[in-house]
């Protein structure tokens, strides 16, 4: 959690939107981090948009009213992308939720936020074989299991943890503009070592032939 926190505050993100916000844990830790550690302590302080969106107006508690910006009910598969549209968050986190979906529909879902989101989208998710499948309520239970195999398509930073004997990953997936800039660096990087690489390989030819 440490890390996810770290990644999603280092990018000093001005709106976020939390995709399924739950008991509100990211709504406090994000307000804590980027407006109350600036000093912006009053709400009417506060400059950073932490908007989520929750399908069951039932879990919604009174300190997330209080903590987010905005919150919506309904269904992150049509919400997420509608809310992104109208909104450019620098960071779109989906915090133990693509789980809960079908596969197909969490990977729609996952691609179009990458297209949407201005920076990163943030994913936290069971990993494997060994996690339950029942939940509490038909919102909790896992319609789909997830590898590290299916982050591959995208320019991502990965992690895995262990939590009671399971795997668990982090994945922070550079988004929008700022996975062209990724992409553009890495391009340039490798056209730097293939232009350094001609040059050794000159270097040598002209100091084999010296030497002969």
């Amino acid at each position: 959690m440490e890390d996810a926190l770290q990644t999603i505050v280092e990018r000093r993100p001005k709106a976020v939107l939390d995709a399924g916000l739950g008991f509100g844990l990211w709504g406090h830790l994000l307000r804590q981090y980027l407006d109350v550690w600036g000093g912006r302590i009053q709400p009417e302080q506060w400059t950073t948009r932490i908007d989520g969106i929750e399908i069951d107006p039932a879990r919604i508690q009174t300190h997330a009213r209080f903590l987010y910006s905005n919150i919506f009910i309904g269904d992150i598969r049509s919400l997420a992308p509608r809310c992104a549209r109208d909104c450019r968050y620098d960071v779109i986190l989906f915090g133990d939720v693509l789980e809960h979906l079908p596969k197909a529909d969490a990977l729609a879902l996952l691609k179009t936020a990458v297209a949407l989101a201005a920076a990163l989208v943030v994913v936290r998710i069971p990993l494997g074989d060994g996690w339950r499948s029942e939940g509490r309520e038909e919102p909790d239970r896992h319609q789909s299991r997830w590898t590290f195999d299916d982050f591959l398509g995208f320019t991502a930073t990965i992690r895995q943890y262990d939590y009671l004997g399971n795997p668990y990953g982090l994945v922070a997936i550079e988004a929008g503009g700022a996975a062209s800039l990724s992409l553009a660096s890495i391009a340039g990087r490798l056209e730097g070592l293939e232009a350094r690489l001609e040059q050794i390989i000159s270097s040598g030819s002209t100091q084999g032939s010296r030497d002969s």
